[in-house]
């Protein structure tokens, strides 16, 4: 017996207890960790001994490491794609086309509070500012190779984006015959971001990029073509703070310095596609020939010993296959062909899963990669839906990333050279009420346009959403020109507009 228990057995037992419960959690967390053992990812995710994570690289890379340093090899492999493989073609193309149509259009929404305007100031003045920039962006006069108009542009730039990870854009002063404006806008080819041949130890410069302490992008190294080592810097920004360059892209990662291209999660897939489909195709134009050869026996057949066989043309000894050919071998020989006679079952089915695969990471549901909708209704709404998600997202960057500056840009030159009057635009916070605008595109598409409009009009009615946003919703188009129109047509038909639209309303 201890001397506590003697002094004060009552506090012992306290004592005891204690340290009993002690040494049962000590218990518990010793089976836990055991236990824990076999839970944790270093016995899945992260194990080290299985089979199945054999060949994987477990080691981190910075984001100049894995996209800067194999930034051309995937660009390369991505305009090949673009040219030869129909899936990668059509993938792009496809959301080039639901991204731009026929263009994002500018629709002025300058802040009319902030400037202290009436609605009728207001509408004056948005009314100015469209038809000042309709004059410029729907003519060739904004593209310095005078070759596009804006919207055509904004086309070859999401073209350039998706194929090569990113597209750059400059915004100099040209002032060409017969312009009205001297903003002009130059895409380069992602190709001419190149290393400079000598960097400064006290410049982050890497794959033609010039980043700060911060990790702001300040300036750009590019090539005048593709055989020149000599790289020249362009700045970001003017010493101004003039916008000197857009670079337009998807960024995936903290540091990163350059695009990535839609495809390149999917070359080496799509390049089996295309062996897979170019072998299936010679094989089918293989069993499609109907070719007859006809041998001759030498020692039995008078008319081959006329020539002999060292006089005989090389040209002569090449045998096609062909369309109903008929093809005489020398005396002796023989062809025997492998046997094409079959029909790849499997072939279509094959190719409808991979792009699925392909579809998922490109985020276009197959019905809308292979334009394939033969499921009901509601599954081909909601591969669409899908899609369109993806469409407004890219459409989204595209506005803010291109657009929206090229406008601002734009703005700023037009109340300069005294074509727009805009009270306080001098002002930093005015500037900004007045570069206000709401940018819209091509309209989703419908698998039952009479749904669509009556879901919208519910929408209007319910207070949600506004007839100007359903109709650049449902058909793209603005509504304060609709019912310019409107007006006309009815005037032409000597119906009065207010009495036409109050009775369809009811």
């Amino acid at each position: 017996m201890s001397i506590l228990e003697k002094i004060a057995p009552s506090l012992a037992l306290k004592r005891l207890k204690v340290l009993n419960a002690v040494e049962t959690e000590k218990r518990k967390y010793k089976n836990n960790k055991k236990m824990n053992e076999f839970l944790n990812y270093a016995h899945h995710g992260a194990s080290t001994r299985k089979n199945a994570f054999r060949g994987m690289d477990d080691n981190l890379y910075s984001a100049d490491e894995d996209i800067g340093e194999n930034k051309n090899i995937l660009m390369a492999r991505s305009r090949q794609l673009y040219m030869g493989n129909s899936i990668g073609v059509g993938a792009i193309r496809k959301m080039r086309t639901n991204i731009v149509g026929k263009g994002i259009r500018l629709k002025s929404k300058i802040n009319k509070v902030g400037l202290n305007l009436t609605d009728e100031q207001a509408y004056k003045i948005q009314d100015e500012i469209q038809t000042i920039w309709e004059l410029w962006a729907d003519s060739k006069e904004c593209d310095i190779t005078r070759q596009n108009n804006f919207y055509q542009l904004q086309s070859l730039l999401v073209l350039t984006q998706l194929i090569d990870g990113e597209c750059f854009v400059l915004l100099p002063y040209r002032q060409k015959p017969k312009d009205i404006f001297e903003l002009k806008i130059q895409l380069i080819d992602s190709a001419r971001c190149q290393q400079p041949s000598k960097v400064p130890p006290e410049k982050n410069i890497k794959n033609g990029v010039e980043i700060n302490k911060d990790g702001e992008p300040i300036a750009y190294y590019f090539v005048n073509s593709l055989d020149d080592l000599d790289a020249k810097k362009f700045d970001v920004y003017g010493k101004n703070g003039r916008r000197n360059i857009l670079i337009i892209m998807e960024k995936e990662r903290i540091g990163q310095r350059r695009g990535v291209p839609l495809l390149a999660p999917v070359i080496e897939m799509l390049s089996q596609i295309t062996k897979y489909t170019n072998s299936e195709l010679t094989n089918a134009v293989v069993s499609a020939m109907f070719t007859v050869f006809i041998t001759r026996d030498r020692d039995t057949d008078p008319q081959s010993s006329l020539i002999p066989l060292e006089e005989q043309n090389e040209d002569d000894k090449n045998y096609q296959l062909g369309n109903g050919t008929v093809v005489e071998l020398e005396p002796g020989q023989k062809i025997e062909a492998a046997n094409t006679q079959r029909a790849n079952s499997n072939f279509e089915s094959f190719l409808f899963q991979m792009s699925k695969l392909v579809g998922t990471a490109l985020e276009i549901p197959v019905e809308v990669l292979l334009a394939h909708f033969s499921a009901s209704y509601s599954a081909s709404r909601a591969a669409l839906e899908e899609a369109y998600k993806t469409y407004k997202m890219r459409r989204e960057w595209l506005i803010s990333d291109f657009c929206q500056p090229v406008f601002e840009e734009f703005l700023d030159e037009a109340v300069a050279k005294g074509y727009l009057k805009l009270p306080g635009y001098d002002n930093p916070l005015k500037r900004k009420y007045y570069q206000g605008a709401e940018w819209y595109g091509e309209a989703q598409t419908q698998l039952d346009p009479l749904k669509e409009v009556k879901a919208a009009q519910i929408r209007i009615l319910s207070g949600i959403s506004t007839i100007a946003r359903e109709a650049r919703s449902i058909t793209g188009t603005d509504w304060k020109d609709n019912i310019e129109q409107l007006k006309s047509e009815m005037a032409l038909l000597g119906v009065d507009m207010n009495d036409w639209y109050k009775e369809k309303i009811k």
